[in-house]
């Protein structure tokens, strides 16, 4: 996840990562002052149905907002798609041992 203040003049950033699901999330980056609004960008690959991981973000903010009265979040965007199957443009073949 990313996080943008609206009033940053030098692009800070927070951002959180996480690679592995027994692994803790790392803030990567860390802002100096509080924020009051912003953008906040959440990058999730995972194995699961895209419908199910769209639904748990949406989820996952209402019960922040539910848990923190005084944030407002609003869901201007979203996309949930699986990928394609990758088709490599090159093979290395084996060589004979």
């Amino acid at each position: 996840m990313t996080l943008s203040p609206d009033a940053s003049v030098a692009g800070e950033i927070a951002a959180v990562n996480l690679v592995r699901n027994d692994f803790v999330p790392e803030l990567s980056y860390h802002l100096e002052e509080p924020v009051k609004s912003g953008q906040l960008i959440v990058n999730l690959r995972a194995e699961a149905a895209p419908d199910v991981l769209g639904t748990t973000v949406r989820e996952g903010l209402a019960a922040a907002a539910k848990k923190f009265p005084n944030l407002t979040a609003t869901l201007d965007h979203l996309e949930h798609f699986r990928p394609g199957k990758p088709t490599p443009t090159h093979r290395i073949k084996r060589l004979p041992a």
